[in-house]
């Protein structure tokens, strides 16, 4: 059967799209914590301050990924629904909001 473009077959795709969008969301938090850690830990070893640079680390990492997070979740869709309101048909602001 050929999906017809609506219906369930779009939802479940949207579904999909959305999950994937938040498990890497999830990983990019993940993966800063683990790098900037991973860094804390080797200038540790370098300079010998054992515990400190890898906690600082981790905080930055986490931090960092958090604000990602935070960003495209929380700040960006509100800055679209501001610049949405405002463009006018067939305007796709490649301009800068400049005419």
């Amino acid at each position: 059967m050929a999906d017809d473009g609506g219906g369930k077959g779009s939802a479940e795709r949207s579904i999909v799209a959305e999950l994937g969008r938040h498990a890497g969301f999830g990983l990019t938090l993940a993966v800063a914590t683990g790098a900037f850690l991973l860094a804390g830990w080797w200038l540790d070893g370098r300079v010998g301050t054992t515990p400190l640079f890898t906690i600082i680390g981790a905080l930055v990492g986490a931090m960092g990924g958090f604000y990602h997070m935070y960003q495209h979740l929380v700040l960006m869709p509100g800055r679209n629904d501001r610049q949405g309101s405002g463009r006018g048909a067939g305007d796709d602001g490649a301009d800068g909001g400049r005419k």
